[in-house]
């Protein structure tokens, strides 16, 4: 399931002015939601890395080094996204974003257990996306003051 056409329009450039090339990890198997995703965030100024597969996303944070926030699918082959989300979790403290289609409690509270710092429900706005990465973003230099400097 992808976000509804309606609200893939892209960011007003007012909204994109004010992200910092943070780097962004999209974990999902569907081809269409990440092509779609990707230029929504890299038109909102996020530099976009791509895997398909849980065991792609360890591969990816371990090659290409720290990125600022994970964007991360439950439902997918291999290991899966809440077992991906454990191992994520052990090795680093980076912002993950769960983005699912499961919308009970029960979801939401295994991804928060396993790690996940928030959850969004697909279909859902870009503009509710952009704003909670945002969120993610600002809470972790808040949290980690030197990570405004990295990079």
């Amino acid at each position: 399931m992808s976000p509804s056409t309606q609200s893939l329009h892209a960011p007003s450039p007012a909204r994109s002015s004010t992200v910092n090339a943070a780097k962004v990890l999209l974990v999902d198997d569907d081809p269409q939601l990440r092509r779609a995703l990707r230029t929504i965030l890299a038109s909102a100024g996020y530099t976009v890395l791509e895997a398909m597969t849980g065991e792609e996303a360890l591969d990816k944070v371990e090659q290409e080094g720290p990125v600022d926030v994970i964007l991360l699918d439950l439902k997918m082959p291999g290991i899966g996204g809440l077992e991906a989300c454990r191992r994520l979790r052990e090795n680093i403290h980076t912002p993950i974003l769960v983005i699912s289609v499961r919308r009970e409690r029960e979801d939401k509270a295994q991804a928060t257990d396993a790690g996940a710092d928030d959850y969004l429900v697909k279909p859902f706005g870009v503009q509710e996306l952009l704003s909670r990465i945002e969120v993610l973003l600002r809470m972790a230099t808040t949290l980690n003051p030197l990570r405004a400097f990295e990079s």
